[in-house]
């Protein structure tokens, strides 16, 4: 298929996808009695910056986050992470918002939004920052593309055995945003430890503008009454009983110390968690844990695997494409 052939199909696919998904927001209460928790990604400050190849698939821009919030405003129930967890009758679907950082100004592009349209979220924190499963990509793209510490950033990949990202060319357009999209995506299968060690040494050696939130914050939003905090990153399929535990009690108490009433509920990184690691989670007292696994709330899941659907870029700055994905899954 020529280049032409193959842009002039993925326009028509892209139109397909607008007209389906504007169809089945049509449908006589395609949501009625429906739940759904949302997992949002990083919002950054740049609308253009978020729409880059390396950005757009793990991040927002303002305009497009705030386009996705009225957008669902006008469609469902934006709600607290409990009522979404309640099974109910109403006409519109009941969402809830979470967002998963560890990071003052991550959070803060989210809030300052939410707390403008009075939208409830829950957000989780992962309490040991480097083991944000997004900070390596964050680090590595955001040094890369401001052409800053590039030999730095090479010789620590080249030191842990891993592939040296492209280097920058004069001056960094789409095309080498592309192929940092295309070294993340080569990264991504990675042993997290590894890439963990990585992101500990770059957050210590590399010039950057990541502060985790400090308890002052965290309580201002907290006693707004829109935002709750709960423990977040746990990789439950990794981990035996005893590391578990340990990471429950120390994360439990870390939160204690931060907030007024921390949630319950706990964010798992991965999907589909084995019936293993439900019965060590609940071996270790926890009652509810979110997973990346896509889909609606229904009665049928267990509380210790309940799914979050992930919204992205291309999803948050078209209705059309939203409705499709979101409804999408009602159908399966």
């Amino acid at each position: 298929m020529s280049a032409l052939g193959g842009i002039a199909q993925s326009l028509a696919q892209d139109l397909a996808q607008r007209l389906r998904g504007r169809w089945r927001r049509t449908l006589l209460n395609p949501g009625r009695g429906q739940r759904a928790l949302l997992h949002l990604p990083r919002v950054l400050t740049s609308e253009a910056e978020a729409r880059l190849p390396h950005c757009a698939p793990w991040s927002l821009g303002p305009a497009s986050f705030e386009n996705l919030l009225i957008t669902l405003n006008g469609v469902a129930s934006l709600v607290n992470l409990s009522t979404a967890l309640t099974p109910h009758l109403e006409h519109h679907p009941n969402i809830s918002l979470t967002f998963d950082s560890p990071w003052r100004h991550d959070i803060e592009n989210v809030t300052d939004p939410l707390d403008h349209y009075a939208i409830p979220a829950s957000i989780f924190i992962t309490l040991s920052p480097v083991e944000d499963t997004k900070l390596w990509r964050s680090l590595i793209g955001d040094a890369l593309w401001r052409k800053r510490s590039v030999e730095q950033i090479r010789d620590t990949m080249g030191d842990a055995g891993l592939p040296l990202p492209p280097m920058p060319p004069r001056h960094p357009d789409h095309a080498y945003s592309r192929a940092l999209l295309g070294y993340f995506l080569q990264l991504a299968p990675i042993d997290s430890e590894r890439l963990s060690e990585v992101s500990e040494h770059l957050l210590k050696t590399l010039d950057h503008s990541l502060q985790p939130i400090d308890p002052f914050s965290l309580r201002r939003l907290e006693n707004g009454g829109l935002f709750r905090f709960g423990a977040g990153g746990f990789h439950c399929d990794e981990q035996n009983d005893e590391r578990l535990h340990r990471q429950l009690r120390r994360s439990r108490k870390i939160l204690a110390t931060l907030c007024r009433d921390p949630l319950p509920t706990i964010a798992c990184t991965g999907e589909s968690p084995s019936l293993h690691t439900r019965q060590m989670l609940q071996r270790a007292g926890v009652t509810t844990a979110l997973f990346d696994t896509e889909g609606w709330l229904t009665h049928r899941h267990d509380p210790l695997a309940l799914p979050r659907i992930s919204i992205n870029q291309t999803l948050a700055q078209s209705p059309g494409r939203l409705f499709d994905h979101l409804l999408g899954f009602l159908q399966r």
